[in-house]
């Protein structure tokens, strides 16, 4: 490729590196690419046919794809342009969970570990193909048992992969022959790879954090910052007792061949756990299934894990409505938005919110009061952050206004106090009203995982549930339609326009690629009901929030209004002073003869434009 046309595509943002799909059979001292297992672990079905190929399953997952995920792209350029003298602890940190093979085998031959130019994601790189298999089969296979696991130093990427080459799964009575006679690997029943402390290695994850000219503060691991923290989140709520990670995100099915080969080694096994890693993350699905050519992914199956994603988000919360009323001209709307997760819902990363929208249509079918409107950009109407990067919104008990918003989300401060969407500055927390599991007690939380603003004192907010309540006055009598909707965004709006400030490639490419998108919002639940009853003196036109004269413009945004009293939204009408009609056709007896219009002899024609009679000439008859 000549390089005009590549820079041509990296102005265009449709590349970031030349696209070069790795080698998914590659073998390195530790490690095995994902193709070398599909021979016996792909053609997988259970007993009624379906199938569990783990390869096929994984392929088009957030794992699979942790290295190719344009955003982590973006944001990790981001973060080494902000603060270029800590690129090696960036760089360190980030592929140790999103290129963690080619990590451990860079720290192993003490190579360079890098992401760009000349590092992972260069097709040159040694470490390139370890890099774009993401968190693969032999990664998370060799992850072994340590008093580690599950414990502070265990998590942020301290997983152990030593040098025995052994393979950990759930099923102990296994023909370990095949696996170790082609691919040197010995099977080992452990019950860690299971259990929720396996996923903890990468989903709890504390970062250092720099003032503003760049100077580490933190200064142990205790002290950092917490980026995201669901395994404690879990651990302090009652699915700890109940539930694993694996349970939801990976579920369980009965009578699976577990493998293909050899043909005989046909046992049925139960309680198999697919390989599917379901969360909610469609946006990023759908970026990486539309983009597949320029992120170098070569799945095929996006369409049945943004299904599977679409599912978990909808199973993820309910909408309970526990009053609603009108009354007076008064409507009241309380609801509850309970969690079925076994963690603050949305989870882990500090980019992701969840957000009401609350609607109430008269019976004209005409929008009276509307709060959390979401826009096809991504940005929410009255969403304070969407409109000034140093603002956010606040935690509401009672909305009564349009421009409230429910928002449910993490949003970092810096040493300083300010608002950031810089991780290297995050110091701590504003606000942290993501919803909580089941049986978290918010009084006794630790540091890492505590409430943040006002949901802390809000005493309908609770663990596994918040109560949010709405009022609408100025309401005439009659029925109206509410509904309320709990929307969730893996990106948030100005976590992206911050992204999208840096002038990289990669920023560039995933601008391009987010504002394709149609899956930036998606719904998790909802309710529909109608509430009817006696109204109050209507609020004049110009400010009941209504459309009122169909112009497209409402209240004192409609030039028709003079103030918001004013009780007509229709606009002014300016009506030209009409030309007078002729003399002789205005009905007027113009000249005082008592004759008029064309009744009088000085009338030639209707236009003629005087009624005045000629006077006779000197010496005329």
């Amino acid at each position: 490729m000549n390089v005009i046309l590549r820079k041509s595509l990296l102005l265009l943002g449709l590349l970031v590196t030349l696209a070069e799909a790795e080698d998914t059979y590659f073998t390195s001292y530790h490690f095995m690419g994902s193709g070398n297992c599909i021979r016996c672990h792909n053609g997988m079905t259970d007993s009624y046919g379906n199938d569990m190929s783990i390869e096929t399953a994984w392929s088009s997952t957030m794992m699979a794809n942790s290295s190719k995920d344009p955003m982590w792209r973006a944001k990790v350029r981001s973060e080494i342009n902000r603060n270029p003298h800590l690129e090696g602890v960036i760089n360190d940190k980030c592929t140790r969970c999103h290129a963690p093979m080619a990590n451990v085998e860079a720290h192993s031959s003490g190579d360079e570990i890098a992401i760009f130019g000349d590092g992972f994601l260069n097709p040159s790189n040694a470490h390139h193909d370890e890099a774009l298999n993401g968190v693969s089969c032999t990664l998370c296979h060799q992850v072994k048992e340590s008093s580690k696991l599950g414990t502070l130093a265990g998590m942020s990427g301290g997983y152990e992969v030593d040098d025995s080459r052994s393979i950990y799964g759930q099923y102990g009575d296994v023909f370990a022959g095949p696996m170790m006679n082609n691919l040197n690997y010995t099977i080992r029943q452990s019950d860690h790879i299971s259990a929720s402390k396996m996923c903890a290695s990468c989903h709890n994850l504390k970062t250092p954090y720099v003032d503003e000219n760049g100077n580490v503060l933190s200064t142990t691991s205790e002290s950092e910052f917490p980026e995201q923290m669901p395994y404690s989140e879990w651990e302090h709520s009652s699915y700890a007792q109940s539930k694993s990670c694996q349970d939801c995100h990976m579920k369980r099915v009965d009578g699976v061949r577990i493998s293909m080969r050899p043909n005989w080694a046909n046992t049925p096994r139960d309680g198999f756990a697919q390989h599917m890693f379901v969360g909610g993350n469609v946006l990023l699905l759908d970026i990486l299934k539309n983009n597949k050519s320029a992120l170098e992914v070569t799945a095929d199956n996006f369409d049945t894990t943004i299904a599977k994603a679409g599912e978990m988000l909808q199973s993820a919360a309910a909408i309970e409505v526990l009053q609603s009323s009108l009354q007076q001209g008064t409507l009241d709307v309380a609801l509850r938005i309970s969690s079925t997760t076994g963690h603050k819902l949305p989870t882990s990363f500090p980019s992701r919110r969840a957000f009401v929208h609350f609607k109430v249509t008269n019976a004209a079918g005409s929008v009276v009061f509307e709060s959390g409107r979401v826009n096809a950009d991504g940005s929410i109407e009255g969403a304070d952050a969407d409109s000034d990067a140093a603002a956010y919104e606040p935690h509401y008990d009672l909305i009564d206004s349009a421009d409230q918003v429910q928002i449910y989300e993490t949003i970092m401060q810096n040493n300083l106090g300010d608002v950031t969407y810089t991780l290297l500055r995050g110091m701590g927390y504003k606000k942290d009203n993501r919803i909580l599991p089941a049986g978290f007690d918010k009084a006794t939380a630790s540091a890492d995982i505590r409430v943040h603003g006002g949901a802390e004192n809000d005493t309908d907010f609770i663990g596994g549930s918040d109560t949010l309540s709405y009022r609408v006055s100025g309401l005439p009598e009659g029925s109206y339609r509410v509904e309320a909707e709990l929307l969730y965004q893996p990106v948030s709006y100005a976590f992206a326009q911050d992204m999208f400030s840096d002038s990289s490639a990669e920023a560039s490419a995933f601008r391009s690629m987010y504002d394709a998108s149609a899956m930036k919002t998606a719904q998790i639940a909802a309710a529909t009901f109608d509430v009817e009853g006696s109204g109050g003196a209507p609020l004049p036109a110009c400010s009941d929030g209504i459309d009122n004269d169909g112009d497209g413009l409402a209240d004192l945004a409609d030039p028709g209004c003079a103030d918001s009293a004013d009780d007509d939204e229709t606009d002014a009408v300016t009506t030209a002073t009409p030309e007078p009609l002729p003399e002789c056709s205005d009905g007027i007896d113009n000249d005082g003869d008592g004759k008029t219009d064309l009744q009088d002899p000085s009338c030639s024609d209707a236009s003629d434009n005087d009624e005045t009679y000629p006077l006779k000439r000197r010496g005329g008859k």
